[in-house]
């Protein structure tokens, strides 16, 4: 199968007013290696519960889904394989290797999970690829029909040549599914943005018309950072599924404390590696006329058109306070969507975020001197019943 059928059957779509990414019929949203690593480590590194097959599990039942749709009726299967293995590169997960298959073998020879943990907890030793894992689970079932289990042996981030995944076919669980549920749009009439001199239609038209795929290598560097293209039903089910493990183990506060805290580095992290990009330089910075409160709606715009949704300032005294406000943040909607109306705020990944960005631009120091400096908090939420969610950045006491 050529190139370029495969990149038409990945296409993305993207909806300007919902600010939402779309490929092979799923929403996806674009992160870096720092975050999806900091997650990982927080799921998977909960004592007490099995963090790992909850990655798994979600991996595979949201790929499963997105595998399917790239098919076509008239597929063989040795075009199945190659699409699964295609799509799985599209997204930025890294490159594998498939031939091996039938002897019970498949191998990873990049990976973007790699490259978060060296970044970021080089220490580690043991295997990271559990979503690889969960995805080749999911490419299993969608091309023979049955469910399996893959386990990673070898991992390049303990210093072997390739990551090394055995296939097990005498798998008795049954395959992860999920179902969401139809939710509304949003209603009622969106506050006004604070002024500024950033043009967020076009940073969102640049950016959703640059190639933000994986490259030969199955990695996306972009923005000094390695992107990948996430599914959002991903991110809801493995973060929703971590804090009721923990909520039956009574720290489910702890859990959520702990996915904002990973957020709020990724605020930092990422956002310190796109703003000091040549991308940032030659789209965003000729927008930049107030150095600090223009830096702020810019990377607000930028996080937009990478589909975390359509959130805006709405109010910002430099150094001191923001208020942002999002009319469909995807772990509200999503939390909608899969487990229905909440007692409780839902929008961790944002509200750490917003903190993270507000340190960046006015703290001082290095990243974890930077870390803390202010406080977020979620006013209002869309899944509590809220008409959008609110977050309010403060110095922290």
């Amino acid at each position: 199968m050529n190139s370029q059928e495969l990149t038409s059957r990945f296409a993305l779509t993207h909806d300007p007013e919902s600010s939402r990414r779309t490929i092979c019929g799923t929403d996806v949203i674009i992160h870096c290696h720092h975050y999806n690593s900091r997650i990982q480590r927080t799921i998977e590194g909960a004592a007490g519960i099995d963090g790992k097959k909850i990655f798994v599990r979600a991996a595979e039942s949201v790929f499963s889904g997105m595998i399917r749709q790239a098919i076509r009726p008239g597929d063989s299967t040795a075009e199945k394989w190659e699409i699964a293995a295609a799509l799985y590169s599209h997204l930025g997960y890294g490159k594998l290797d498939l031939s091996s298959l039938s002897t019970g073998l498949a191998l990873g020879t990049q990976s973007h999970f790699v490259e978060g943990w060296n970044a970021g907890f080089p220490e580690r030793k043991t295997p990271v690829c559990s979503l690889t894992s969960g995805y080749l689970q999911a490419a299993h079932l969608v091309v023979t029909g049955d469910p399996v289990s893959v386990r990673e042996e070898e991992c390049m981030v303990g210093g072997a040549k390739v990551c090394r995944f055995a296939v097990n076919r005498s798998r008795t669980e049954p395959a992860a599914t999920y179902q969401r549920r139809p939710v509304p749009g949003p209603t009622g009439k969106p506050s006004t943005p604070a002024p500024s001199n950033i043009d967020q239609k076009k940073i969102t038209e640049a950016l959703v018309a640059m190639p933000i795929h994986g490259n030969n290598d199955g990695l996306l560097p972009a923005f000094n950072v390695y992107l990948a293209n996430t599914p959002i039903d991903f991110y809801n089910l493995a973060c929703f599924s971590f804090i009721e493990e923990m909520d039956r183990l009574k720290i489910g506060a702890a859990a959520k404390s702990q996915l904002m805290a990973d957020s709020e580095y990724c605020g930092i992290n990422t956002f310190q590696g796109i703003i000091s990009s040549p991308e940032w330089a030659g789209l965003v910075g000729p927008m930049i006329k107030d150095q600090q409160r223009d830096t702020m709606h810019g990377i607000v715009a930028v996080s937009n058109a990478l589909g975390w949704g359509n959130w805006q300032i709405v109010e910002h005294t430099p150094a001191q306070s923001l208020r942002l406000e999002s009319r469909n943040g995807y772990e509200a909607t999503g939390f909608l969507e899969l487990r229905g109306k909440s007692q409780v705020p839902s929008c961790l990944m944002l509200t750490g975020a917003a903190a993270g960005i507000m340190e960046l631009v006015y703290g001082e120091g290095s990243e974890r001197e930077r870390f803390g400096q202010f406080a977020s908090r979620e006013t209002t939420c869309r899944s509590c019943g809220g008409e959008a969610c609110g977050f309010e950045v403060t110095e922290a006491s």
